[in-house]
């Protein structure tokens, strides 16, 4: 009833106009610009290599088709190594649909090749289609190796591919998105904005760009109206009213009918030259205002929402509001893991890199696993050889589950409770998690079985974090999850930001597949109350910012800082530092400063992303070493605090020196004058 009620109110909190037509090709002059798209791009199949293990094993993919595809020549191409010690019969099969349509022999001669099998028609016609990559492994004469060992293998690399794209120039509609707009190898997004964009569509922009930048191969490429002469993929403009200034881009947004309504309106069309049977995708995303462009651009970056789009046009108004991200249960599918099975032949998941915040240490976090198992499997107390457990791996540390002794959770559920320690968890800034089961294999390696044991995870287990309850220290180990909620980044007044960088930037700042929620703004345009809200990231040199100059010892970027810092100021490219901010001491400051246009951002910010040391400041020096501060955060506080623990030390001392001195002498003024007075009593 929960789960009806729920969909219900997003539906009704979405009021929107729709328009199922299928919208006209929008035509662009080849000068102005050219279109240059490869009609069979190619799309990765996955992205981390997969291990099949023998005697057999199996791995399927699938594609979903909108529309039939015309286009003749589309290709599946699976790159593939394997173990030396194979032999005859040993093979690799592709099946589409259930359909073997090639297979090879594999022995130690190619251990390394790449096998392409043509799409057959049926497999391009509209609907969903399985792709299906088979393993069968012999082992040469006289060897037996265990399933799952090292010598029964083969791995499908990630440069396996296939090519398709719909070659129909007027069947993209908004049921399209995202998957239209992703970049790969072959060709890459753009996205236009206006030369003199406002922040807050900047802000809309980069987030848009950042979140599709994550699902694709290739990032976004970010440009203004005015600087865009060819495209190789597929195209979105944002923009509000009378912000474009181009005549051609006024054209087309007057030729595609684009509207400004109060809410965000999307309008879907294609674009292609005169002269070209070639077109691409064209998103337009637009609003009266650069404010409500702003407000609602999570439409197109939250799938719950976006899913439910249809025609060509769509405009909303309100947006549903979104659940609180301060909850401290997160489900496992908010981390990006899906359902996983593991059995005889899958004995381990992927790895799952999480992004969590820093928690408070010495105490524990819950992970509530769903589990489905296989009824073959060995109950406890039942005369079995065979031990059945889940190791759940966090940071590289294990955590067993007994799963001969679950506990029921529903009729087909079983429930386990794992604990781990905050102080496992916090190793690391991007948390590793993976899972493995044992036991699911004959412990002798020359005998084969039929016995198929599994183990289902579902994707509503949680993880349960505990609280921070203390005002926290910050350092470069908390970047970017410290600046997940409620940022505000911060340009310089009369610098225009560079655009990919600005991407890079945002991209970085997601977490687990979601944008930060970030406001975008000039110092000028910046209050104190703002200031005193957000967590704070000032892109540029401290000395481009009036509210840092009275902080600038502060904040560290000064010649003497570097120096300080274990840094040589002539080799820096790059630098970052954070800190607490000024104006809230619950919330961090970060400043990133590039001072060497040739820097690579891209690699600084993923370093910095990875970086697990508790440490205040790092650079990237013009030779592309990334370098941390040679003191840690935590050493400074503690070298700060041992001083000031010395100083009282030698206080007490001091005090304790002078009262006795004070004594010493009362007691010599006493003693002679208690002499005197006996001296004198006598004489009487």
């Amino acid at each position: 009833m929960r789960v009806l009620l729920s969909i219900f109110t997003i539906l009704i909190s979405l009021p929107f106009l729709v328009s199922h037509a299928i919208a006209a090709p929008i035509t662009v002059d080849k000068q102005t610009m050219a279109i240059e798209v490869n009609g069979l791009a190619k799309k990765p199949l996955l992205s981390q290599a997969i291990d099949l293990q023998g005697p057999s094993s199996s791995r399927d993919f699938y594609y979903t088709l909108n529309e039939d595809v015309t286009t003749k020549g589309h290709t599946v191409s699976f790159q593939i190594q394997h173990s030396e010690l194979l032999i005859a019969p040993s093979s690799f099969t592709i099946k589409v649909d259930n359909t073997a349509l090639k297979s090879i022999p594999l022995t130690s001669d190619t251990l390394k090749q790449t096998v392409t099998v043509s799409l057959p028609e049926s497999a391009l016609k509209k609907g969903s289609h399985k792709i299906t990559a088979s393993f069968y492994g012999i082992l040469k004469e006289g060897v037996c190796v265990a399933p799952g060992n090292d010598g029964n293998w083969l791995r499908i690399d990630i440069l396996s591919s296939i090519s398709f794209v719909d070659d129909s120039t007027n069947q993209w509609t908004l049921s399209s998105y995202p998957e239209a707009f992703v970049g790969y190898e072959d060709y890459q997004t753009i996205l236009i904005v206006p030369d003199k964009a406002s922040q807050q569509t900047l802000n809309a922009s980069y987030q848009l760009a950042a979140y599709l930048s994550e699902r694709g191969d290739k990032d976004v490429d970010v440009k203004r109206e005015s600087a865009v002469a060819r495209v190789t993929g597929p195209v979105i403009v944002v923009g509000a009213k009378d912000e474009f200034s181009t005549n051609y881009m006024i054209q087309m947004l007057n030729t595609a009918k684009v509207q400004y309504e109060d809410g965000l309106t999307l309008s879907m069309h294609s674009l292609k030259n005169e002269d070209s049977n070639q077109s691409v995708p064209l998103l337009f995303v637009s609003a009266s205002s650069a404010n409500a462009l702003q407000e609602r651009i999570t439409l197109l970056t939250d799938a719950k929402l976006f899913s439910q789009f249809a025609g060509s046009t769509l405009t909303v108004d309100q947006l549903p509001s979104g659940s609180s991200t301060n909850e401290s249960t997160v489900l496992f599918s908010q981390l990006g893991f899906n359902e996983q099975t593991l059995s005889s032949q899958v004995t381990e998941t992927p790895h799952y890199y999480v992004s969590l915040p820093a928690l408070e240490p010495d105490k524990e976090a819950n992970m509530r696993l769903l589990l489905k198992k296989s009824t073959l499997l060995p109950e406890k107390g039942q005369d079995n050889e065979r031990e059945v457990e889940l190791i759940v791996w966090v940071n590289a540390v294990p955590h067993a589950v007994d799963l001969q002794n679950l506990e029921s959770a529903s009729s087909d559920l079983y429930e386990v409770n794992v604990p781990i320690q905050t102080n496992v968890m916090n190793k690391q800034s991007l948390t590793d998690i993976q899972f493995e089961v044992t036991g699911f294999q004959l412990e002798d390696p020359c005998e084969t079985t039929n016995e198929r044991y599994w183990l289902y995870i579902d994707e509503s287990s949680s993880l349960t974090l505990t609280k921070e309850a203390i005002t926290p220290t910050f350092t470069l180990r908390d970047f970017p999850n410290a600046f997940h909620e409620q940022t505000l980044i911060i340009v310089p007044n009369n610098a225009a930001p560079n655009d990919m960088q600005m991407l890079l930037l945002y991209k970085a700042l997601m977490m687990n597949g979601e944008n930060a929620q970030t406001l975008l703004k000039k110092e000028q345009d910046v209050t104190d109350e703002e200031l005193k809200q957000h967590a704070v990231i000032f892109v540029g040199a401290s000395a481009q910012f009036s509210k840092l100059i009275g902080d600038k010892n502060d904040v560290g970027q000064s010649t003497e800082d570097f120096l300080q810092q274990g840094f040589l100021p002539e080799t820096i490219a790059q630098h970052t530092f954070i800190t607490q901010s000024f104006w809230n001491d619950k919330q961090p400051l970060l400043v990133i400063q590039t001072m060497d246009a040739a820097a690579n951002q891209k690699d600084f910010l993923a370093q910095l992303k990875g970086t697990n040391e508790k440490v205040s400041a790092a650079i990237e020096t013009k030779e592309g070493k990334f370098i941390v501060a040679a003191k840690s955060a935590t050493d400074s506080k503690q070298s700060v605090s041992e001083q000031q623990n010395t100083n009282v030390w030698m206080l007490i001392v001091e005090f304790a020196l002078l009262i006795i001195v004070i004594g010493i002498i009362l007691y010599f003024i006493l003693r002679r004058k208690r002499k005197n007075q006996l001296v004198e009593d006598e004489e009487v």
